[in-house]
């Protein structure tokens, strides 16, 4: 079933100006790439709010399934990144979420109940 996952962090604050632009780059550069290419990842993208891209930060990444997320662990090249991924974020503030896409399939199977 088509799914959106969803990530919403912040940078920790003890990030310099160019720790948070190499962080950045990191993402779309290696990151994200590398994260596509696992399947049944759709796209990934990365928005920022205010806060010099550093704060309220959602990753967006529309999956096959929810089942993409434990492929993207054990991808040898996802799981290589993951650290570094995590090591910027303050994980008090940060929150993650799966959400199913609304599809006459996913109607069906609630209506059949």
């Amino acid at each position: 079933m088509p799914t959106l996952y969803v990530r919403r962090v912040s940078l920790k604050d003890s990030l310099s100006d160019a720790e948070v632009v190499a962080y950045w780059k990191f993402l779309q550069e290696e990151f994200i790439p590398v994260a596509m290419k696992v399947p049944g990842t759709r796209s990934v993208k990365m928005y920022s709010g205010a806060g010099g891209l550093r704060a309220d930060i959602l990753l967006l990444a529309e999956m096959d399934d929810a089942g993409v997320y434990e492929r993207w662990l054990a991808d040898p090249g996802v799981r290589a990144m993951v650290a570094k991924v995590y090591s910027a974020w303050d994980m008090k503030t940060a929150i993650q979420g799966f959400r199913r896409e609304v599809i006459p399939e996913l109607i069906r199977a609630l209506s059949s109940t």
